[in-house]
């Protein structure tokens, strides 16, 4: 059984002991009083504040209702996240005992590796079966292991509590450890794979002639929607131009509107579609950044859900649709320009350091960082998991907000993050929360030079 090991916010460097990557010494900002950090009131939606409630005497997290939110109804607030006042301390790696009288059926093993309910397996791994669809290939090609002479209390440890063998910043989950898989079902899965073996010694089998189907030789296609600036092919713009337009001329209960301090909306361009803010321009590309009355970084949304109340008397939470349009109305005034984060203020070299620390924090039940999916050589960038390619940190993942295509809705880097942490079991935070503003501050500053296109699209 797990065990919860509570630590405080300050003793959070813990994570060193178990050699985790990006771990802090004493000196870093991590180490310093948080302050206003701690202590966020959020003006975010009730969704995306995520708070934990009881229902019928379970404590469950709110989430969003639709899309892969809505399919998960737990609640993991036993599990770190990356809130800096959290106490869950992730397990030490354990060493798998093989249980005894347990004899793996390897047909057992193969429903349990292609189980969209379980790992799935297939998300990182090859293995000899035609009509598993989508393979990925975050992790090791599996169609020949059973010839590589591991016993089975090695791959039973593998899948156990890979950590043992691979560090504290393996990818792969410790699904043993974590309860994700019961002691009789890694011993199926481990009586699977010592079935996957060559046909000719040390030639790996082709098993499918659809180059699609082995993510090792699958075309990488990024889909075109067209010119991302024109209304037309964008729903994102319509959208901003139906909400975000009207509201910034619109005179709240306190006599003001965005128009009456920041100027009318003039003609539109070819970057700037829905029209032109001269007092915006370059506004959208030097954010994150640090608001000294707020002691905090904070995105144009987090700015936004602040702002908006105290000048004009309209709310604009965070993750809201006004929110979102007139963050992207006021990027857009950006466009084509390059991101230019105060990397030389000191608070912002600190929020950089928190968010570095956030980038490589593994959280969840399934124990997973950022960086395990978007860095490369160690991580999964440029690889497949399932059927999705991971994007590289360093090859531009800021532009946002953007219109998704597969959820037909607008999305801010916020509400990535909060996709990214529900399925890895993992209780999100609020969407305006300081932490996430650290770790986008942290991504922002590995792409320095990359040019502003809001809104984009994306899949």
């Amino acid at each position: 059984m797990r065990q919860t090991h509570l630590v405080t916010f300050l003793g959070i460097c813990s994570f060193a002991l178990l050699g985790a990557p990006g771990a802090l010494a004493k000196e870093s900002p991590q180490q310093e009083d948080f302050g206003p950090l701690l202590n966020w009131e959020s003006r975010a939606t009730a969704e995306s504040q995520g708070k934990i409630v009881e229902v019928d005497g379970k404590r469950q997290q709110i989430r969003y209702g639709w899309g892969g939110f809505a399919r998960v109804s737990g609640n993991f607030e036993d599990w770190p996240t990356h809130s800096y006042s959290n106490t869950a301390l992730y397990p030490a790696p354990g060493k798998a005992e093989t249980p005894k009288g347990i004899t793996g059926d390897p047909a057992k093993g193969h429903e349990i590796f292609v189980s969209r309910k379980k790992g799935p397996c297939t998300a990182c791994h090859v293995v000899q079966d035609p009509n598993a669809w989508p393979l990925g290939n975050v992790g090791p090609d599996l169609r020949i292991i059973g010839d590589r002479g591991s016993t089975d209390e090695v791959l039973y440890q593998m899948i156990y509590d890979p950590r043992v063998a691979f560090g504290i910043d393996s990818p792969m989950p410790p699904f043993g450890l974590s309860g994700l898989l019961t002691d009789e079902e890694i011993a199926h899965l481990v009586a699977f794979l010592q079935t996957q073996k060559a046909e000719e010694p040390g030639i790996v089998p082709k098993v499918s002639d659809d180059m699609n189907w082995d993510p090792n030789t699958r075309a990488v296609v990024k889909p075109d929607y067209g010119n991302p600036l024109d209304p037309v092919d964008n729903p994102g713009l319509s959208q901003t131009e139906e909400i975000a337009v009207p509201l910034w001329s619109k005179v709240g209960p306190k006599g003001e509107s965005c128009e009456t301090c920041h100027g009318k909306i003039g003609e539109a361009d070819d970057l700037r579609p829905l029209g032109f803010i001269e007092s915006m321009v370059g506004f959208g590309a030097t954010y994150p950044k640090w608001v000294e009355k707020y002691g905090r970084m904070m995105s144009i949304e987090d700015l936004l859900a602040v702002h908006s109340p105290e000048t004009s008397g309209i709310e604009m939470p965070a993750q809201s649709k006004e929110n979102l349009t007139m963050s992207v109305l006021v990027r857009m005034q950006s466009n084509g320009m390059k991101y230019a984060l105060d990397t030389e203020h000191p608070a912002v070299k600190a929020a950089i350091e928190r968010g570095r620390e956030l980038f490589h924090r593994p959280v969840g039940k399934r124990h997973a960082s950022c960086a395990g999916c978007h860095t490369s050589p160690r991580g999964g960038a440029n690889k497949f998991l399932g059927g999705r390619y991971l994007a590289n940190v360093e090859e531009g993942l800021i532009n946002h907000p953007y219109w998704r295509t597969s959820q037909q809705r607008l999305y801010d880097i916020r509400t990535r993050f909060q996709w990214c942490m529900t399925p890895l079991g993992t209780n999100y935070l609020p969407g305006d929360s300081p932490e996430y503003a650290d770790l986008e501050t942290f991504i922002t500053s590995r792409q320095l030079g990359n040019e502003v296109v809001v809104p984009r699209q994306s899949h």
